[in-house]
């Protein structure tokens, strides 16, 4: 007896002294934390619609459900220059769910047989819900923490996961998994409404554990598990840039490569920053180059490079020293964290290539406080009628297109189109010195070339010049172009010509000086509706026949000199 009683004092003075290490794992029962692998891709159609009621279900239980968005199979394959998300782990993972369809998901891939799609873990969106309320409110036999660290002096991340089982396992050997994920990586998206800038969130970059996780061999009751691992994390996967701001870690347990017990998230904090304080510029979201008109409104990305949190800083702006417009930020920006700001429109005089400058307030590092961007000014046209020249795709019904002004006001749109079929339309342009907007849209994500046909598109000026052009793109292409000041309201137009009533019910008087004028009147697709003569006095235009709406009217001399003007019938 004297013999074992140093022994007992032993044992019992050992696990105290894990209990005392345990800083961030419980070791009072809890219920199971959720585990939401959503397997997707860029080329689904209901994907997005999916990845709105996994957040919906994370937002209701932010501390209990974590999220892994798995991009995988046919439908995560990219097209030419689209970005690669897929990762050498996903397809193991989705052929353990034996998932029929997407997008799909498994809750703690955990089998439901109420639920599942093909006798796996695999469930279509409808049944995440009702998975997850059932695994909510299951005990766990193990809890885990997590915390996190990055370097970024030589990008390593540090990983300390522990874990306490409450009770004991079936399994005598555990498996766990340290998942790295990313938030806020704009991208390609069929469906979602957003093109080529759709948010991708909770995107599994790395299975830092590999693929099935890192056994534990001590799964009884009171059993304390306290790991740490280092991995040092690349510039980019597959091609797409890392944002060390962006970065999740998830932990989770599971029983063998099935039956995810519990799990927990943490974003990770950074080491190795030289200041506290410094704001710096990233860069202009996007590209100035063929900015249209005198005036642009830049989008600048600045980012927090140090240590402390960032409430507001001002941004002073010019562009071709001109004059300096000040704009004041306040908001909350963590340590590497990023945001586009943007910022009031300022007035600046044009030429070929412009230069736009960019100074925020000083801080601990003034280095990276300016920077000077050059855009080039969008070309002009002198033209009196563009033409748009459409060859559809095999769904011409997914595709449609308009033409505005620098005002949104609509001045062509499409009607009905065919698949696979060659459309001209000749627009008259009804405002001289003003800015135009073409945008094409295609519903499914896939634009008009070159997977389901050849289709293409085009617009030139009346000398047969190519203004824009295009065909392959995602769910929506835009372009602007000028036209110059050959339509403008010249003297003989502005003293000589009135247009009244403007709305009217369908009679519009065009009172005039001018002989000999002609007149051509265009509907919002570009079809001719009527034509006539002006001459010296009164001259009635009936509009009567034709559909509520607006329209377009052109008027040329004798002599050839041309105005434009927009007539409203309602």
């Amino acid at each position: 007896m004297i013999n074992k009683t140093p022994i007992i004092t032993f044992i019992f003075l050992l696990k105290s002294t894990l209990f005392l290490a345990q800083t961030i794992v419980s070791t009072s029962p809890e219920n199971k934390k959720i585990i939401l692998e959503e397997y997707t891709g860029i080329h689904c159609t209901y994907c997005p619609d999916g990845h709105e009621i996994a957040q919906s279900l994370k937002d209701a239980n932010p501390d209990n459900i974590f999220i892994i968005n798995i991009h995988t199979g046919g439908y995560a394959t990219p097209s030419s220059g689209e970005p690669d998300f897929r990762t050498s782990f996903g397809d193991a993972i989705a052929a353990q769910s034996n998932l029929t369809g997407y997008p799909s998901g498994s809750i703690n891939r955990q089998y439901f047989s109420s639920l599942s799609m093909n006798g796996g873990t695999a469930m279509g969106r409808g049944g995440w819900s009702s998975a997850t309320s059932q695994v909510l409110n299951q005990s766990a036999y193990v809890n885990l923490g997590v915390e996190a660290s990055i370097n970024v002096q030589n990008n390593e991340l540090t990983v300390h996961v522990e874990g306490y089982y409450t009770g004991n396992s079936p399994q005598s050997t555990n498996l766990l998994n340290v998942v790295l994920t990313q938030n806020n990586t704009l991208g390609p998206q069929i469906g979602g409404g957003m093109g080529s800038n759709y948010n991708h969130m909770h995107r599994l970059v790395h299975m830092i554990t590999g693929q099935w996780g890192f056994e534990i061999s001590n799964t009884s009751s009171g059993s304390f598990v306290d790991e740490t691992f280092t991995y040092t994390i690349p510039s980019d996967y597959n091609g797409v840039d890392v944002n060390l701001s962006e970065l999740n870690v998830i932990a989770f347990i599971s029983e063998t490569q099935q039956n995810i017990i519990s799990g927990a998230e943490y974003t990770p904090t950074f080491e190795g920053l030289e200041y506290s304080n410094d704001a710096a510029i990233l860069g202009i979201e996007e590209n100035l180059n063929g900015n249209c008109g005198d005036s642009a409104s830049p989008v600048v990305v600045i980012q927090n490079s140090g240590y402390d949190n960032i409430t507001n800083f001002s941004i002073e702006y010019s562009i071709n020293n001109g004059n300096t417009q000040s704009h004041n930020w306040s908001g909350s920006l963590g340590s590497l964290a990023s945001t586009a700001i943007e910022l009031p429109a300022i007035n600046y005089s044009p030429s070929d290539t412009n230069s736009l400058n960019i100074t925020i307030s000083d801080d601990d590092n003034n280095q990276n406080n300016s920077n000077v961007f050059y855009f080039n000014q969008s070309n002009s046209y002198d033209t009196s009628v563009v033409t748009l020249n459409l060859v559809t795709d095999n769904y011409a019904s997914e595709t449609s297109w308009e033409l505005t002004d620098s005002f949104g006001n609509i001045i062509a749109l499409n009607g009905s189109l065919s698949n696979a079929s060659n459309y001209t339309t000749e627009i008259e342009i009804p405002t001289s010195d003003e800015c135009y907007t073409f945008t094409i849209n295609d519903t499914y994500g896939d634009g008009i070339c070159c997977a389901y046909g050849v289709g293409s598109y085009s617009i030139t000026d009346d000398s047969g010049n190519i203004i824009i052009s295009g065909g392959e793109f995602s769910s929506v292409d835009t372009s602007t172009f000028r036209v110059g000041e050959t339509l403008g309201i010249n003297s003989i137009f502005e003293n000589n010509l009135n247009i009244f009533p403007n709305p009217s019910n369908g009679i519009f008087t065009v009172k005039t000086s001018l002989n000999n004028s002609t007149y051509k009147i265009y509907n919002l697709i570009g079809q001719h509706v009527k034509s006539g003569l002006i001459n010296n006095g009164s001259n009635s235009i009936d509009l009567r026949n034709s559909i509520d709406g607006v329209y377009f009217m052109t008027i040329q001399t004798e002599n050839g000199e041309k105005t434009g003007y927009k007539l409203i019938k309602n």
